[in-house]
């Protein structure tokens, strides 16, 4: 019986108590999974008391919201949580006017009339106050900004990017003068790789989806000419005796992030020790501090507190391990550590800020080279529960949890991405507060979002700390409450939203992006029937066509095979490929867009201009094309599944940004995409 109220419980709080694998074959998830699983999301069920108790409080508190926030769109009449008819109901609109409306009875609701704007709306019920946050129709597209012109764009890693005095990581500099290259060659996009902060005191920590908040920033892609004159850096670099190790690293063809990192953070410290000779920059940044937000003060500490804890003893990676007075962001020994190195935070949110105005800026020279859109960032699905959100939001995580996915023919054993995430009940509880806050990080400078796995807005698969991947359970997230925010926001910021949609999907939910104008993608390679590839015609025209990702080979080098490891007998994965390339080239011949025989494995720039050709004659709104396919390389920047046995997130571009698309051959191929502005 105590297992029947378990999974009971298990299903009311949005646990899947079963799942199905790759084979077909319905398992069902172990008692102690769905326990731990309860438990973190605050519903201890050890006991039969518990048990019921949980039970009580699922009822109290639904996923969908509480009683002071609620959701809608626009032309939807909003439900309201309690009122007499009849009442006269106080409503000021987030421009400041005001409405009275009276609310409707219909069945067992009660109904306010439908807004017919978009915004953050506040209800005066009685003496509760409460926020409609009403939402369009849907997100905006690219279909609404150009006004129904297709168009493409580019994607690159943020690191990969060489520019003048980048220290062997690139920066925003960089990131700016790419997007005014692409610009000239008629992009109207271009898609970075997450800028989230991670940890300023361990630089081998640098996989940019393991952040250690999604709310601020990597200073390390900071701009110094953001805010300082180009005088001052050059001169600094070479009085801080930085130029040549610096130059040394830039050269480099991958990163040496425990050489480059901590290069980087002294030069950061020499530009805020002479802020005083950055003229109107100092005054600008005096302002910045001065209405530095809580959320920024506790991320400044964090860092700043980590780091001494490190220094102390090296093993201590997580908070948790601190000493006990640390792990309380509000209690008085972190108020006292704060205190005492106020000079330290103080530099920490120049960072944020230094960081923020490069940002700005880069997309500003994007827009302002013509593109329609401009920067799109990359929101990973997640953080580390041992950084800086976990520490100072502990309210808003989930504690012992770990997203993943399950098996499946890539992955026999599952995945354990060891990142955390919002508590579904924890969001609803506070009203949705963090995850608006984390949109409106991401979407801060940028003219579109993708968002990683956005499979995990619907339902994420949750594994309890040290269960292997497959003792797993999916867990439901409040889906159209998410979405409605998604858009509200995306309207906001007149802003694009990409939703990366590989994997196990839930039933339908492809569908149900395209109603909410998320864009999927759509990836050339997985774009495959029992008979060959989909037809150009025949894709998606809401998606977005990409040649590849950044977790695959890129076309070059997978039509060379280079990602097919040499030891030990790899003669069928060679034998499979062959075949595969006769397949794709099959696939361009049909589609008119190659001729002739299939080219040798070493033979791959008319492979890559086929591939280009073939996803700029799909009817996809946007095509993009990563960086490595655009100029025809091999390499692949992650390699998932592999920590240290891959380079990953390491490897650096050939040639200045502001040039690399300047060769004859990079320049025919991005003219199939689109017109160039350069004449």
């Amino acid at each position: 019986m105590t297992d029947d109220i378990l999974r009971q419980l298990a299903a009311r709080a949005g646990i899947a108590p079963e799942w199905t694998d790759q084979t077909g074959a319905l398992r069902q998830v172990t008692p102690e999974s769905l326990r731990a699983i309860l438990g973190a999301l605050g519903l201890p069920a050890e006991t039969d008391k518990a048990l019921r108790n949980s039970l009580a409080a699922v009822e109290t508190l639904p996923m969908s919201g509480s009683a002071r926030f609620l959701t809608a769109r626009v032309g939807q009449p909003v439900d309201l949580p309690t009122a007499g008819e009849d009442t006269p109901i106080e409503v000021v609109l987030e421009d400041g006017s005001r409405r009275v409306l009276r609310a409707r009875r219909a069945d067992d609701r009660l109904l306010l009339p439908a807004f017919d704007q978009p915004g953050y709306h506040t209800i005066q019920l009685g003496a509760e106050t409460i926020t409609v946050a009403v939402a369009p129709a849907r997100c905006i597209t690219f279909s609404d900004l150009s006004g129904g012109r297709p168009g493409w764009g580019l994607a690159a890693q943020i690191y990969s990017l060489r520019s003048a005095y980048d220290g062997g990581i690139g920066n925003f500099a960089g990131v700016g003068a790419l997007g005014r290259a692409a610009a000239r060659r008629g992009a109207d996009a271009l898609a970075i790789s997450p800028v989230h902060a991670l940890y300023g005191a361990l630089p081998g920590q640098f996989s940019p989806y393991s952040p250690s908040t999604r709310l601020f920033y990597n200073p390390l892609h900071a701009d110094p000419a953001a805010a300082f004159p180009d005088g001052l850096i050059s001169t600094l670099a070479a009085q801080a005796g930085l130029a040549e190790e610096m130059e040394r690293l830039s050269k480099l063809d991958q990163i040496d992030w425990p050489a480059a990192t901590p290069l980087r953070q002294r030069f950061l410290r020499a530009l805020f020790e002479q802020l005083d000779k950055a003229g109107e920059s100092r005054a600008a940044f005096e302002r910045y501090a001065a209405e530095a937000s809580s959320l920024l003060r506790s991320h400044a500490i964090f860092e700043v507190l980590h780091a001494s804890e490190l220094a102390r003893d090296p093993t201590m990676r997580s908070w948790r391990e601190w000493q006990p007075g640390y792990r309380d962001p509000d209690g008085p020994q972190v108020a006292a550590f704060a205190e005492a190195h106020a000079g330290e935070i103080r530099y920490q949110i120049f960072l944020q800020w230094l960081t923020s105005l490069s940002y700005g800026a880069a997309q500003r020279v994007c827009r302002e080279a013509g593109m329609t859109v401009g920067l799109i960032a990359d929101l990973a699905i997640g953080m580390d529960g041992a950084g800086s959100h976990a520490w100072s939001r502990q309210d808003e995580v989930l504690h012992g949890l770990s997203i993943g996915a399950p098996p499946d023919y890539y992955a026999a054993d599952g995945q354990n991405w060891a990142l955390t995430t919002f508590s579904p009940r924890g969001l609803a509880a506070s009203g949705y507060a963090p995850f608006i806050e984390t949109l409106r990080a991401c979407l801060r400078h940028v003219g579109g979002i993708r968002i990683d796995h956005v499979m995990g807005m619907s339902r994420l698969w949750l594994i309890p700390e040290g269960a292997s991947a497959l003792d797993g359970a999916y867990v439901s997230f409040p889906s159209e409450t998410l979405f409605r925010l998604i858009a509200l926001e995306s309207w906001r910021h007149r802003a694009i939203v990409i939703g990366e949609d590989l994997g196990t999907l839930p039933y339908g939910f492809r569908d149900y992006l395209r109603e909410q104008g998320v864009a999927g993608l759509r990836v050339l390679r997985f774009e495959r029937t029992q008979h060959g590839y989909v037809r150009p015609p025949d894709w998606d025209r809401d998606a977005v066509a990409v040649t590849t990702t950044h977790d695959l080979v890129p076309t070059a080098g997978w039509w060379a095979g280079s990602d097919i490891d040499a030891p030990g007998d790899t003669s069928e994965a060679e034998d499979a490929r062959a075949w595969d390339r006769g397949v794709l080239w099959g696939a361009f011949r049909d589609a008119g867009l190659a001729d002739g025989e299939r080219p040798a494995p070493g033979d791959t720039d008319p492979v890559v201009d086929a591939a280009i050709r073939y996803v700029a004659a799909t009817p996809c709104m946007m095509k993009i094309v990563p960086i490595e396919d655009a100029l025809g390389l091999r390499v692949q920047p992650n390699v998932p599944g592999t920590t240290f046995e891959k380079p990953n997130w390491r490897h650096r571009l050939d040639g200045d940004a502001a040039e690399m698309l300047d060769g004859e051959g990079v320049v025919g191929r991005l003219a199939l995409l689109g017109s160039d502005r350069s004449s």
